[in-house]
């Protein structure tokens, strides 16, 4: 009745409650947010965000006829993204009706950076980006806020790992800052930005692709290193250098690796970089012995050693020594090789069981092959003296064997007559190891 509605409204205004405000508890978040904005009179803002309502769902719909069932939390159910949707809409819808698309531009890319915090919604982020570019061709400002769209696309599209499809914007931002004098909030050239993202992603792109082609790597890898000299960073310069030759050495091409080794080594020296001159003289050392410059092979591996040893890396320094000795092997050098391997063996900071006896392993051999050398002298000098000796090393097998450093031997000394063993100078030969 009519004295009943009376009595209500009456009561509601003494509780402070108006109609309207008890339709908004009556009524979804969804209905009340809707109506908000609509009788604020933003209807494209309203149109935009029930778009998004319904992209979601077609998201969900596909998902699931492809994977099952899919447990996604729905945009409309999250309120403080909605109250944050709504603001930028609107605040972008403004924008427009003010010609002002830079601004609108600008609550796009807001938009966009708020939802990069939220990985689930990632689709949301590709919107925005997408409204971004939309607004971008209508800004005039020479191009900068189409060449700052392009540039956020290519990121967000390097961080899911579509390289491909990054490179494809970051190279239109690189393209579009040529010749401009943009820079960010930092005081950074846009381009010397560019130039530097498109290092970092040819770079990455190399890697994924060297598997499968090395040659194809091999080209990412030029355009990473033309890049990083465009950005004028000389450190990632460098690495890109080093990088080239690696690759290069791995594909059988150790001339054109050097090049590159060397162009990272003089970056390296330039900035005093200790670690990188190591690895540079490392690879130079690999590349030379491939060449057949041994001469060459020889003193960058010992500046490997040099340095290594000067910076107290005891594992770098282990892997130089290794490395100088396999080279003293190859040499037919024995005695060096044997020293070094002692010194790679005695820094060794590993667990690993199988490093650990391959090392064993070299040492063994090169001690074996510096104590053949010396067993073969003694077999064709043929003296008495080294035969008395050799038949002695035949009775006890031991590591002695060394004429000018040691007393003479039973066998010896019974030859010369002597009742007591003396020390004798003379021929001198390593002992033949307890494994000959």
């Amino acid at each position: 009745s009519r004295t009943t509605a009376s009595k209500r409204q009456s009561l509601g205004r003494l509780a402070g409650i108006e109609k309207a405000d008890v339709s908004g508890y009556r009524n979804s978040y969804k209905h009340n947010l809707s109506l908000s904005i609509l009788q604020d009179g933003y209807v494209s803002s309203f149109i935009e965000l029930f778009e998004l309502f319904d992209k979601q769902n077609e998201q969900i719909k596909n998902a699931d006829s492809e994977s099952g069932d899919v447990e996604v939390q729905l945009l409309i159910d999250q309120h403080d993204k909605l109250d944050f949707l709504k603001t930028k809409l609107i605040a972008a819808e403004d924008s427009r009706r003010c010609g002002a698309p830079d601004k609108a531009y600008d609550a796009y890319l807001e938009l966009a950076h708020y939802f990069e915090q939220f990985p689930s919604d990632q689709w949301l982020i590709d919107h925005f980006h997408e409204r971004c570019m939309a607004e971008s061709n209508q800004v005039d400002d020479d191009g900068r806020k189409q060449a700052e769209a392009n540039f956020y696309i290519g990121v967000a599209l390097e961080k899911r790992g579509d390289l491909s499809a990054a490179i494809d914007f970051l190279e239109k931002f690189f393209t579009l800052t040529t010749d401009q004098d943009w820079q960010n909030k930092e005081g950074e050239h846009l381009h010397d930005n560019a130039a530097i993202q498109l290092y970092k992603t040819y770079t990455c792109l190399a890697e994924e692709v060297y598997e499968e082609s090395p040659p194809l790597s091999i080209e990412y890898l030029k355009k990473a290193y033309q890049m990083a000299k465009e950005g004028g960073n000389k450190t990632e310069a460098g690495m890109a250098s080093h990088r080239l030759g690696n690759i290069y050495e791995a594909v059988g091409d150790p001339q054109v690796a050097t090049m590159y080794h060397k162009g990272y080594l003089d970056r390296c020296k330039r900035d005093k970089d200790k670690v990188g001159m190591g690895k540079a003289y490392e690879a130079l050392g690999r590349c030379q012995t491939s060449e057949g410059k041994i001469e060459e092979a020889l003193e960058s591996y010992k500046e490997f050693v040099n340095i290594a040893k000067d910076q107290g890396q005891k594992e770098v320094y282990s892997q130089a020594c290794s490395a100088l000795a396999d080279l003293y092997n190859m040499l037919g050098d024995y005695g060096h090789a044997v020293e070094y391997f002692e010194k790679a063996a005695e820094n060794m900071e590993t667990d690993d069981q199988e490093r650990l006896q391959l090392m064993n392993i070299s040492l063994a051999i090169a001690r074996s092959h510096n104590t053949l050398q010396s067993y073969s002298l003694a077999i064709l000098h043929n003296t008495p003296r080294l035969t008395a000796s050799l038949v002695e090393w035949k009775d006890y097998r031991d590591d002695g064997f060394i004429m000018a450093s040691r007393p003479a031997t039973r066998a010896e000394s019974i030859i010369s007559g002597s009742a007591t063993p003396t020390k004798e100078g003379g021929d001198t030969c390593s002992t033949p190891s307890k494994e000959q």
